[in-house]
């Protein structure tokens, strides 16, 4: 079925002429425009859509998307402000004519001024007039959004001060949890034609008992590289890690149609807090990435070079092997409620060159596999969402890495059914309250899910093959053997408030020294402890239960003021443990990096 739908999409390149796809950087995952989207998208705001599933939403078509619903007399001031608050970000999308700046230019009292200036909603457009204001000395601040920027007929660039600092203390752990984050965040244009975003992050930082914990097992920071250690020579026990991190990339529209884009990044496939398919959660990792946008299709193709193991897991100055992953996902929109994705990837690891039939864009990979003599790490999946009445809609995915039919009907447990999937909803304006959203999703991997067979040739017990990079999985957290229930709740009481919680209960089979009960995504499932009766959860059970609760308030745009809580508990074979964190901090022109599992 799926290598139909393949070898249609290659006749639909050739064939068929579209509307020019457009050209742009994409938003980060965490900023606020995704739930922007989905408020708008399930309250039906809209009869047209976006491929919400690949969230790597481009700006230039989000910001098109939200200017069409401006005029919608449904909206509530705080849905005005959340549009505002996109078109600030992307000022670059709106014209510079005479005619738009006709008007005079809003002013306000200050750089943190909270005037707000949202257009009165008889005004038919947004124009540059709402996303400009009195520039600070001179030169930074001309617009809401960004601290500098240069416009030219053929040149534009948008510069933003990146910082996060924040400083807390949890329960049991002697020394403060502290973030000093700070860099640069750039985005530039050349000719029309040809995008560039580059974000720098130096950092230093501590973490929570738990994350250190998986911190020191694995020598891998989640979402980072390389690190080393750090002690303050300033303040008495404030110690942690010192790590830099960088997404780059360079992208342009090949055709009308196609759009490519190559540098350092990652990717999340799903509309789900998790995603089974592929998640952020791994380190940075190079790739070239192909869009095509065709009538109601969007097909993305993903080539990555990726690594088995951490730079920190392996000592001495040697080369790292290498592994690549090339990923397809085909997502149908037949109209603007009902979205359904199929997801393919291949991982594999050679010696000394990639393996060119995997570049193939059209193909199923399983086929080409085989050919092969199956020595790789085939996995299929599916995506869906459907918003099946006003304010509500459900979603969920389905990963399937090895099965039997036979084994899954007599649920013999054999150890090759590996499987994992999700089940989700979200509802929002709970009750009719504006801005009180939720969502509840569930999410089961079965053990030995994403492991392969083959080993480092470095002497680590690592497979090559298996679902990860940087020794981080590329899907969940957890890796497998493991099923949660997530509770979302956020809530806007006003323009400038946000106040969000989330509930985790996780039921996780982790492993005893020595053994492997399939949580381990890196480990070799040749170690396995046995063929038949496995369950999820088996091996040194661990149960969780995390409560997170974040308040912030945006005094400027995009400069917000945080105050964290947590509480968790965990339960290894009976005996339990507590943990309490109150910390807070300062944001500017970042989301917060939450690692919650």
């Amino acid at each position: 079925m799926l290598y139909t739908h393949s070898g249609l999409i290659l006749i639909y390149l050739f064939v068929f002429t579209c509307n020019a796809f457009a050209q742009s950087p994409h938003n980060l995952r965490g900023d606020p425009v995704y739930h922007t989207f989905d408020r708008m998208d399930i309250l039906r705001r809209s009869d047209t859509s976006l491929v919400s599933s690949i969230n790597n939403f481009n700006r230039k078509e989000t910001v098109r998307y939200f200017q069409n619903l401006w005029n919608n007399d449904a909206l509530s001031a705080r849905d005005r402000y959340d549009l505002l608050h996109v078109f600030r970000d992307n000022i670059e999308f709106f014209p510079t004519s005479e005619e738009q700046q006709s008007s005079e230019t809003p002013s306000d009292n200050g750089l943190f001024s909270n005037k707000s200036d949202i257009p009165d909603t008889a005004i038919s457009a947004v124009t540059r007039k709402y996303l400009t204001r009195s520039p600070f000395l001179k030169y930074f601040y001309k617009s809401y959004a960004n601290f500098l920027e240069l416009e030219t007929p053929s040149f534009s660039m948008y510069i933003n001060p990146v910082l996060h600092v924040q400083y807390g203390k949890e329960q049991g752990n002697e020394s403060p949890v502290f973030q000093n984050t700070r860099g640069l965040d750039l985005r530039a244009y050349i000719d029309d034609k040809v995008y560039v975003y580059l974000q720098l992050l130096e950092n230093q930082r501590s973490f929570l008992n738990y994350q250190n914990e998986r911190i020191s097992r694995f020598n891998s920071l989640p979402g980072n590289g390389l690190y080393k250690g750090f002690e303050s020579s300033v303040m008495e026990k404030l110690k942690g890690f010192d790590y830099f991190n960088a997404k780059a990339y360079v992208g342009f529209n090949a055709t009308k149609s196609i759009n490519v884009e190559f540098g350092h990044g990652n990717h999340f496939i799903g509309n789900g807090f998790r995603s089974l398919l592929l998640s952020d959660f791994s380190h940075n990792y190079f790739y070239l990435k192909l869009n095509t946008r065709i009538w109601k299709f969007q097909y993305q193709n993903i080539f990555a070079e990726l690594t088995p193991a951490s730079v920190n897991s392996i000592p001495g100055d040697v080369l790292i092997p290498k592994k690549y992953k090339a990923t397809h996902y085909l997502a149908f929109l037949p109209n603007s409620n009902f979205e359904i994705g199929l997801f393919e990837t291949v991982i594999f690891g050679r010696e000394k060159f990639f393996e060119l039939q995997y570049l193939n864009p059209v193909i199923l990979y399983r086929s080409v596999e085989h050919s092969l003599g199956s020595p790789d790490n085939v996995m299929l999946g599916l995506n869906l969402k459907w918003n099946f009445i006003r304010s509500l809609s459900v979603y969920g995915q389905l990963i399937l890495d090895e099965f039997k039919l036979d084994e899954l009907r007599e649920r013999t447990g054999w150890w090759a059914n590996k499987i994992g999937y999700q089940a989700g909803l979200k509802y929002i304006n709970v009750l009719g309250i504006d801005h009180l959203d939720a969502q509840i999703e569930y999410n089961k991997a079965r053990p030995y899910t994403y492991t392969h067979r083959d080993t480092l040739s470095v002497g680590t017990n690592i497979s090559l093959a298996n679902y990860s990079h940087f020794s981080q999985p590329l899907a969940h957290p957890l890796g497998a053997n493991f099923s949660e229930t997530v509770l979302l709740m956020r809530y806007r009481p006003a323009s400038r408030w946000m106040l969000s919680g989330r509930l985790l209960l996780t039921d996780w089979g982790d492993d005893r020294p020595g053994q492997n009960w399939g949580g381990n995504v890196l480990i070799p499932h040749g170690s396995r402890e046995r063929e038949y009766g496995n369950f999820t959860g088996q091996g040194k059970n661990t149960r969780i239960t995390a409560a997170y609760f974040d308040l912030q308030y945006e005094f400027f745009h995009n400069f917000y003021a945080d105050l964290n809580i947590m509480r968790r508990h965990t339960t290894v074979e009976g005996i339990r443990q507590n943990s309490t964190f109150i910390g807070g901090g300062i944001r500017v022109n970042i989301a917060a990096q939450n690692f919650d599992y």
